[in-house]
């Protein structure tokens, strides 16, 4: 019989350095970086972090790497589904939602929440790590029962219901960066 934790998946290496690194050389001096929201609006007392919606096309277009930068990601997301697929035999994940490139600076968070609702239905949320080099910022599960702390190129996967509320702890120091995604 499962546990609800053992459907909170982390996958070690996805993503290479070099992978990584080129994301950051893109986008962490770009000029697109907006306020996250959350389902109603901005609201920074609950989310407090930036985002570039780095799959749409007027970001894509900007740069000939993101192109190729987005596909990369892509790539990893399927891997992903794959091994998720595999290791749950009721799971029928298909494709991604696109993806989000999320900064953290020193002192941002984002309070417990859940990520599926009527206006977008999500099955699994997916967290790829971009950086290390930071303190705080760990993704926490149930009221902060259950906390991770991942590595460059680590992803952390889990269901996007309501039986699993989650955070991203504040920023201690430096700046975290993560891209987001869900399966569906």
């Amino acid at each position: 019989m499962s546990n609800i934790k053992d459907y909170i998946v982390v996958l070690k290496n996805i993503m290479s350095d070099e992978l990584c690194d080129a994301i950051l050389a893109e986008y962490k001096n770009a000029d697109c970086w907006q306020t996250a929201h959350t389902s109603t609006g901005i609201n920074t007392e609950i989310r407090d972090c930036a985002i570039i919606e780095m799959s749409q096309k007027y970001i894509i277009q900007d740069s000939k790497d993101r192109a190729r930068l987005d596909e990369e990601v892509f790539k990893c997301a399927s891997q992903c589904i794959d091994r998720y697929n595999k290791k749950f035999k009721h799971s029928h994940i298909q494709e991604d939602t696109g993806y989000q490139l999320l900064r953290y600076n020193e002192g941002q968070f984002y309070t417990q929440h859940t990520d599926s609702f009527l206006q977008q239905p999500r099955l699994i949320s997916c967290s790829f790590m971009i950086n290390d080099d930071y303190e705080g910022g760990e993704f926490a599960f149930f009221d902060r029962e259950l906390n991770y702390k991942l590595n460059k190129g680590d992803v952390l996967m889990f269901p996007s219901t309501f039986m699993y509320p989650h955070e991203v702890m504040p920023v201690v120091e430096g700046t975290r960066y993560s891209i987001i995604t869900w399966f569906r």
